[in-house]
């Protein structure tokens, strides 16, 4: 069942924005990405007729036609298997895999399933933990890593991390923490050949005070055996805050962060900001995006589109106070806001409207999908699809340039070919690029594949260990982005 539901737009053109209801039972929205010329989707169900929860996988087009669902739920029937954290899941080609926890019992699960041939591989994890839940999951040298967050027997939150190899086995799990205090791992990436995970970690300055312990964000980078390789704490201003989603745009980490109420003791509301910092965590620029300014406005996913900007999902209120909208944005490298767009989501009976966004993905031609859900009553939520014309409405590019002209110039700059490609690669770039120029290959997920440091125009890169599929090549020189190109990779 798919339900349409008008909208209030702020600069942007939605191409389709549904409301998706699967088999009658409450569906959320979290993760999204683009395969070829189809949207992979996943998501929670809510409770079938024996009252349990479960996940499932759909299909659709680039017109929002559904294709093929699959639902997973707990094989023993006994448990709510659930799916949370924006990289929750991976998936390539016809190969699917995800991780999540397991309602009552605290435990974690792993699923991998094979879209052509319907096969399925379910297996549980246990371990003596109070609450668990997974938030990414990555696959680095042919093993699958866990991370999130537990909380102990002493009610004390820690960083979660287990790795897991090609056959579902569990290798090994760690905790990292102090009772002291509260680490919870949540957006992580792959970096020098291990694990840069993004911690909320608390602190309390005034312990007196109720309700004043504020979040601040660490950088824990961990090699394949979890030996902690390097620890980075961020200072403390009174701007820091609960740690979002994190990307690495060229040398540089930009992540989201939201402050949460409780910090304060005003109560429950977030205020999103997203911050820049070079490869020594240097600050390069901190940025709230919340006007009006407001008690609820939080950021949820945040991709790099292949145009080298920065899309981001979250959701705010508005100034009546009856709508929680739904947000899509897309803002520079340095912070400016290109677009925004908010909808209004499913609209109550009541006149209100309550929406969180979660997922976001980009096409190679800059068509935008998101995914979340809206509320349509008690314990029960309706998934949202929005696709979004990438370039509509767009008054600017963080540059007097107009947008043909800095299409024109990259185009002149960078020459990639053959395209689709093989086993090599050729890059040539003008003369008017100063050399030396730092290319990475980035898969749809953001994951680093390939790094090349170029001191000549013309290079071949080999990529013939690369999987079949869409990938960014990116290029930049001392900081700056050069350009960002779309490369098929076929067999």
């Amino acid at each position: 069942m798919i339900m349409f539901q008008g909208s209030l737009l702020l600069g942007q053109t939605i191409e389709f924005n549904q409301q998706l209801l699967l088999q009658n039972q409450s569906s959320i929205l979290r993760n999204i990405t683009v395969n070829n010329d189809s949207l992979v989707i996943s998501g929670e169900i809510g409770a079938d007729a024996s009252g349990l929860q479960g996940v499932f996988i759909l299909t659709c087009d680039t017109l929002g036609n559904l294709g093929k669902i699959k639902i997973f739920k707990d094989p023993k029937n006994v448990d709510h298997i659930l799916l949370n954290g924006s990289n929750s899941i991976l998936y390539d080609n016809e190969k699917l895999a995800f991780s999540g926890e397991i309602l009552w019992k605290s435990d974690n699960y792993f699923i991998t399933y094979n879209s052509k041939t319907g096969d399925t591989y379910y297996k549980e994890y246990s371990a003596p933990f109070l609450v668990r839940f997974t938030e990414s999951l990555l696959e680095l040298s042919g093993a699958f890593y866990v991370v999130g967050y537990i909380q102990t027997q002493n009610f004390d939150l820690d960083i979660f991390l287990q790795k897991i190899d090609s056959t579902g086995n569990k290798i090994w799990e760690k905790t990292y923490g102090i009772p002291s205090k509260d680490e919870t791992g949540r957006a992580v990436i792959i970096e020098d050949d291990g694990l840069t995970i993004m911690i909320s970690e608390s602190f309390d300055d005034t312990p007196n005070i109720k309700n004043d312990t504020r979040y601040w964000i660490r950088f824990m980078h961990v090699d394949t055996s979890g030996a902690i390789v390097r620890d980075w704490r961020e200072e403390v201003t009174g701007h820091e805050g609960w740690s979002g989603t994190l990307v690495k745009y060229g040398n540089d980490y930009i992540y989201s962060t939201n402050l949460l109420g409780e910090e304060y003791g005003l109560g429950y509301f977030q205020a999103g900001q997203v911050v820049r910092r070079d490869k020594d965590f240097n600050l390069i620029w901190r940025k709230p995006y919340g006007e009006p300014d407001n008690y609820f406005n939080g950021l949820g996913d945040m991709i790099i589109s292949a145009d080298s900007n920065l899309l981001i999902t979250g959701q705010i209120l508005d100034e009546s106070q009856k709508y929680i909208l739904q947000r899509i944005l897309k803002i520079c490298p340095d912070g400016d806001m290109i677009w925004e767009l908010r909808d209004t989501g499913l609209i109550l009976n009541n006149g209100e409207s309550l929406n969180f966004m979660e997922g976001i993905a980009a096409s190679s031609c800059n068509s935008v999908y998101a995914v979340g859900y809206t509320y349509k009553s008690e314990g029960f939520y309706e998934g949202l699809l929005l696709k979004i014309h990438g370039d509509g409405c767009i008054d600017t590019l963080c540059t007097t340039t107009d947008i043909e002209e800095v299409v024109q110039l990259k185009e002149n700059k960078i020459h990639i070919y053959p395209n689709p490609a093989h086993s090599e690669l050729q890059i040539r770039f003008s003369d008017e690029v100063h050399l030396p120029v730092h290319l990475w290959i980035y898969d749809m997920y953001g994951r680093r594949l390939i790094s090349v440091l170029m001191n000549q125009y013309a290079t071949t890169i080999d990529i013939s260990g690369l999987p079949q599929g869409l990938y960014h090549v990116v290029s930049e020189h001392q900081g700056l982005i050069i350009s960002s190109e779309t490369m098929v990779k076929i067999k």
